[in-house]
């Protein structure tokens, strides 16, 4: 062995002397026993018995005591780095590892093999801080980086890829990318990535990352497949940027596809890296294409450069010191979305979004770069423009429709609607026109000196000076009486440059023309049902009417129009129900007085059969009696009738006196005994012994008979219940029937005149009786209600004061408004 060791030996100890690394032997407490002859300018023997902590750092010191006393504790071999300085000069690094020299099982020295790595650290540093400026302009941009060894399928992310697909930590490999991807979009991606593998090109591609919480993220993919000395696709590189926003943009501009379909399928983001002076440095292909210039022309400009001609979306100039990338520069601060017009060399205005965001190359104290990132929005400027284009119409529009319903408004307020032309016209003023006049056609037809006029304007004199002028020209507004005869309407604007002329009608040598110059008129004839009324003109004195305007004018003239056409037809219907009541009045009394005789003498006639012969009792007798019956029920109707005319012309008159509402009720009631066998109605009353007040008596077996009758009439063959309620200061009488009934939405209606809830075919009357009691109880100071059901029966209730009004007189009821 000790033979075996001798010849070895010389073969070792060159390995020592010719190790690059330092093999040295130190105690446990660090004292060197050995140490090879690795560098020229020490002597070995200089360096045996000298501690190894002389020769390290401060800061490595404990780090190597650690390494030490681990090695010595435990056996087991250890490692660590350290600054040294073993030659004059700066500290160099070294990797230590650390062995143990053990005897009898107790370690007696430890073996040191250090080898320096000062170059190989910093090689490490300079790719860290290569990557590092790379990924942070990637991030600038939005871009994620990614990288795949194809043959052991590991994938590597960076922290934008991971921020673009949400997700705390990356996939580890392919199919974890692939489960990352909607489902939709996955095959297409799949394909596109073998197809790099075998063609050695990796295509652009655009697809949809599903995240975590479920949202949907539109992605850009670039690659590039790297190739091993066999021409073999060993590694894909590539970057994905998050195209969400310009996919949004896309769909919210599709009424501008077609036209824009093939520039925004191939939409990208423009780029340009400008240096810490504001060059130009570098820029991509979409730069090129969205400021219409090739890469030669944009190097070596700046901001400043005045031939950008950029403006602010106000269109005011937008300059060069303020452009985000000059921003950024200066301040360190990224800026996002702002909006800039860029005008191309062949003058096209385009619209852009820019990104900016500082490069911190030198350190980070300022930036050493800008990078800024732009897309185009010129569409969504032009939509928006659109917009604000449609936003005016509609508010214009919402302006005429309150417009025109105030002008109705103010046309049904009052029947007079000559009297309230002035008020509607000021509303004219100025919301449709700075002038508005409405001139009537008098009685024959013509603008007379006395044809009504109404006007407003934006001049006080001057709407008093048109009434005089209007009225002094009398016959002499032959233009407006020409186009009020031939219906037409008339529409003129004067170009901004030309000579406003004065209103139509005005002669040229009236003192008032130069006031009455209007650049924009409008004249609309107004009409109803083919008679000529007048004319409705409206004025601007600088602004241009335009359709919208003419259609406004239009309108207000038709229903201007219609107003005064629906008064005057008020007026006739008003004139021709005064003489129906007057005629009715007249019938009423020309009925009645030949029909009080008749009644007299058939009634001694009736007497005379009773107790004749058997042939007058039983054919005579019963023939009489229907004649009788007919008749009364002729002067009950004519009774009405008069008490129409009497409540409609105000000469209805109450004379109430002191008398038992009980009593008057029975004796009412003795009155139709008869007619109450013959519609087969049992009578039942619940009433108090007395009730007295103060009353009508005529009128109030009236409300009494009438309520009776229409009880007989639609509850034939039922019971009726007739009820009697005394309180303090009023009485309620009702009436319940158990008939026909009457629906709610009738209810009200058989309280008015001549109406009736059922076809007058089957039930007869004028249904008039409904409509006096309710007009004989309110003249008493009263009310008369009704509650009813189909097929249940009607309940009608009478609320009377105690004291009625002395001597109260209807007033008289007009008929309802058009």
């Amino acid at each position: 062995m000790f033979t075996e060791l001798e010849r070895v030996s010389p073969f070792l100890f060159s390995l020592l002397e010719n190790s690059p690394d330092y093999v040295t032997m130190i105690s446990p407490e660090g004292i060197i026993r050995f140490i090879n002859r690795t560098h020229p300018r020490y002597a070995m023997i200089g360096l045996i018995g000298r501690s190894v902590f002389s020769y390290l750092a401060p800061e490595s010191q404990e780090v190597a005591r650690a390494c030490f006393r681990r090695v010595v504790e435990t056996g087991e071999p250890g490692f660590f780095e350290a600054l040294a300085r073993v030659t004059p000069g700066e500290p160099r690094r070294y990797a230590t590892r650390v062995g143990p020299v053990q005897r009898n099982g107790r370690v007696v020295a430890l073996t040191l093999i250090a080898s320096d790595v000062t170059e190989r650290v910093a090689m490490e540093q300079r790719l860290r801080e290569q990557r590092d400026t790379l990924e942070f302009a990637a991030a600038a941009t939005g871009l994620g980086l990614w990288h795949l060894d194809v043959r052991t399928r590991e994938l590597v992310w960076d922290d934008e890829m991971i921020r673009i697909h949400g997700r705390g930590l990356a996939p580890t490999d392919y199919t974890g990318v692939l489960e990352c991807i909607h489902p939709d979009d996955r095959a297409r991606v799949d394909a596109n990535v073998h197809g790099s593998l075998t063609s050695g090109t990796f295509q652009d591609i655009e697809y949809r990352v599903v995240r975590p919480d479920g949202g949907l993220v539109w992605v850009l993919a670039r690659g590039k497949a790297l190739r091993d000395e066999d021409g073999r696709v060993t590694r894909l590189l590539g970057g994905v940027l998050d195209i969400s926003e310009r996919k949004r943009n896309e769909e919210a501009l599709r009424v501008s596809e077609e036209r824009y379909r093939t520039s925004i399928a191939a939409l990208e983001e423009g780029i340009v890296l400008q240096s810490r002076d504001g060059t130009i440095h570098t820029c991509n292909a979409s730069a090129e294409r969205l400021l219409g210039l090739t890469k030669d022309q944009m190097l070596g400009r700046t901001s400043l450069d005045p031939r950008w001609r950029t403006i602010h979306e106000d269109g005011s100039p937008f300059p060069g010191d303020t452009h985000p990338s000059s921003t950024t520069l200066a301040s360190g601060e990224p800026q996002s979305g702002v909006i800039m017009g860029v005008h191309k060399p062949d003058g096209q205005l385009t619209w852009i979004s820019v990104n900016s965001r500082p490069l911190y190359l030198a350190g980070p104290q300022q930036p050493s770069a800008v990078v800024t990132s732009f897309f185009d929005i010129t569409a969504r400027k032009h939509a928006e423009a659109e917009n604000e284009r449609l936003l005016r119409v509609e508010r214009a529009a919402r302006r005429r429709a309150v417009l025109l319903s105030e002008t109705s408004k103010l046309l049904a307020a009052s029947l007079d609607v000559i009297a309230s032309l002035d008020e509607v016209v000021r509303h004219f003023v100025p919301e449709a026109a700075d002038l508005a006049v409405v001139e009537l056609l008098d009685e024959h037809g013509k603008f007379g000196p006395a044809h009504p006029v109404a006007i407003a304007g934006d001049d006080a004199e001057l709407e008093a000076r048109y009434h005089e002028l209007s009225r002094r020209l009398g016959e002499g507004h032959g233009e407006l009486l020409g186009l009020v005869r031939h219906g037409e309407v008339r529409f003129t604007v004067v170009e901004i440059d030309g000579e406003t002329p004065v209103l139509p009608g005005v002669p040229k040598g009236e003192r008032l023309a130069e006031r009455l110059r209007y650049r924009s008129t409008v004249l609309v004839p107004l009409t109803a049902r083919t008679e000529r009324l007048g004319v409705l003109l409206l004025g601007a004195r600088t602004r241009a009417f335009d359709a919208d305007d003419l259609a406004l004018a239009e309108e207000l003239g038709l229903r201007i129009a219609q107003a005064l056409d629906v008064a005057r037809l008020y007026g006739e219907m008003q004139i021709a129900l005064h003489k129906r009541d007057e005629f009715i009045a007249v019938a009423s009394h020309e009925l009645r007085t030949p029909l009080t005789p008749l009644m007299l003498q058939l009634g001694r006639l009736e007497q005379l059969c009773r107790g004749r012969s058997e042939l007058a009792t039983s054919v005579a007798a019963p023939k009489i009696h229907r004649v009788v019956r007919q008749t009364e029920r002729l002067h009950r109707l004519i009774e009405e009738l008069l008490d129409v005319s009497q409540i409609t012309s105000g000469r209805f008159s109450l004379e109430p006196e002191a008398l038992d509402l009980v009593a008057l009720v029975r004796e009412t009631i003795d009155g139709f005994a008869e007619r109450l066998e013959r519609a087969g109605c049992a009578l039942r009353l619940e009433m108090p012994a007395r009730v007295e007040g103060r009353w009508d008596r005529a009128r109030l077996e009236q409300i009494v008979s009438n309520l009776l009758a229409n009880a007989m009439k639609y509850g034939a063959g039922k019971p009726i219940d007739i009820g009697l309620t005394a309180k303090p200061d009023s009485v309620l009488l009702s009436v319940r029937d158990r008939g026909i009934g009457i629906s709610p939405k009738d209810q009200a209606r058989v309280f008015q005149r001549f109406e009736r809830a059922v076809s007058e075919r089957h039930y007869g009357g004028f249904g008039l009786g409904l409509w006096v009691t309710r007009h004989v109880a309110e003249a008493m100071g009263g009310s008369v209600s009704v509650e009813s059901a189909p097929d249940v029966g009607s309940t009608f209730r009478v609320n009377l004061p105690r004291q009625a009004p002395t001597a109260a007189v209807a007033q008289p009821v007009a008929p309802p408004p058009p």
